[in-house]
């Protein structure tokens, strides 16, 4: 990599300004939570909670009868016992062991529910019965929960939201000279740098001057240092390699705190990849391309 781009004499001096324009954080809004998401696998029930929320008004001596009565009537509702108790299921079977009795007990709610003795049994120890006594409006329930399993995204979405800002920062800038397409499935340097293997693995970006490929880039963040980011600057030095092979310049973007502490890798990146920028340093880049 030319350090000239960016107006530093050496490798080692771009490095140094380099960390010290690293990102904190690339946690924007859309990292803590994604309220469509929420409220559309809330939504997509919303006739069921209707009805099920009744059984909030029902008292406790009423409501396993009530319960039955209302799944015979509409047997729909239990695709919304899954979610009372915050499980993605898949198929709409969930298992239970039972270990006072030592058995398995299956529901499928692929299927209209015939044995309603076992499945009072299995909400009434799951303690589905008990909330209804404790909650006084399902749906409100209904979307803590799903916030509450949002959290459980936040790891994958920390990648994507980088990707997504630089993919932003690209468009804005390259839009109109070049055309940038996001994981093309039509190209991929991978399986030769893993000998035919990762077949399916795609790029962040492929940027076309018209027919022909310009650019591959490839974004990351590490909030931590460890093995993985060396990993990949070393697989990224081999894929800039396979690139120059075919005649296309490769860019790597890649930030967050976790490079504070392993300058080593990625100054042997820096002499060996065509273009190794941050967020900050892209802003530089572009203009050059």
């Amino acid at each position: 990599m030319n350090p000239n781009v960016f107006g530093f004499k050496s490798n080692k001096e771009y490095l140094d300004s380099f960390i010290e324009n690293l990102l904190h954080t690339n946690k924007t809004f859309y990292y803590y939570l994604n309220w469509r998401k929420i409220t559309n696998n809330v939504n997509r029930f919303l006739e069921e909670i209707s009805i099920l929320n009744s059984l909030t008004k029902v008292s406790k001596n009423k409501l396993e009868n009530e319960f039955v009565r209302i799944i015979k009537k509409y047997p729909k509702v239990v695709k919304v016992i899954p979610l009372l108790i915050a499980e993605r299921l898949k198929n709409e079977k969930l298992t239970v062991f039972d270990s006072t009795n030592e058995k398995y007990l299956k529901l499928d709610f692929n299927h209209p529910i015939k044995n309603y003795k076992e499945l009072i049994y299995v909400c009434k120890n799951l303690g589905i019965l008990d909330l209804f006594q404790s909650v006084k409006d399902l749906y409100d329930y209904l979307l803590g929960v799903e916030v509450g399993l949002d959290t459980n995204s936040r790891k994958n979405r920390s990648g994507e939201i980088f990707e997504k800002l630089c993919f932003d920062k690209l468009s804005k800038s390259l839009g109109k000279k070049y055309k940038i397409v996001q994981n093309d499935k039509n190209f991929s340097l991978f399986p030769k740098l893993s000998s035919g293997k990762n077949k399916s693995k795609m790029h962040d970006f492929v940027i076309y001057s018209g027919k022909n490929i310009k650019y591959l880039v490839e974004s990351s963040f590490y909030n931590v240092s460890g093995s993985k980011p060396v990993s990949i600057a070393e697989s990224y030095i081999k894929l800039n390699e396979i690139a120059g092979q075919n005649g296309i310049a490769f860019i790597w973007i890649t930030d967050g705190p976790g490079w504070a502490k392993m300058k080593e890798p990625l100054l042997l990146a820096m002499e060996n990849i065509d273009y190794v920028v941050n967020f900050h340093f892209l802003n530089t880049l572009l203009p050059h391309l």
